[in-house]
């Protein structure tokens, strides 16, 4: 008895952490195609990808000084390792929307599939919309920036890339 309990706990916390390898590798990989559509738009028509730097800038600033809204973080000094630490910021982000997708799938609102992958990659585009872009004074929406319909378009476009990359690999996998 007491074997086939701690049989049962092993395979729990095996398929657990199987669990959790595919969402990092699902978050990864997902970044990945958002960051090459990025590259592929700039080659194509010279759209510059995201500045990761200011995210870097915007999450040290927001630990180290407590200053979450920061209209003004075009004009802050550069910080020491603020691209690198705006990649990893960005990756991690994209593994939450995996976590969150996943967890989206265990209480059966969504399916691993392409068009739940869109769809929840068109749901996801609220965040830099209504969280980020003011949070960095470019305005809800980005109506403080030099092209709101462009950045608008562009935050559509990356989010139903790394959405419809999140359900296809789910699916992938066997969810």
């Amino acid at each position: 008895m007491l074997t086939s309990s701690l049989l049962e706990k092993n395979k729990l916390l095996g398929e657990n952490l199987l669990e959790l390898i595919h969402i990092i590798i699902v978050g990864i990989l997902s970044c990945l195609a958002m960051d090459l559509w990025q590259r592929l738009l700039n080659l194509l028509f010279g759209i510059n990808p995201s500045n990761w730097s200011v995210v870097g800038r915007w999450f040290m600033l927001s630990i180290l000084k407590g200053k979450i809204y920061n209209p003004f973080i075009d004009d802050e000094p550069s910080i020491y390792n603020e691209l690198r630490i705006g990649w990893l910021v960005h990756y991690f982000v994209a593994i939450m929307y995996s976590l969150t997708f996943f967890i989206l799938i265990n209480y059966e609102i969504m399916n691993a599939s392409f068009f739940d992958g869109l769809k929840f990659g068109l749901v996801s585009v609220v965040v830099p919309w209504f969280f980020f872009m003011p949070l960095l004074g470019k305005g809800f929406l980005g109506i403080k920036t030099p092209s709101p319909l462009l950045t608008c378009s562009l935050a559509i476009w990356s989010h139903a890339v790394i959405g419809i990359a999140i359900g296809t690999l789910f699916q992938f996998f066997g969810y």
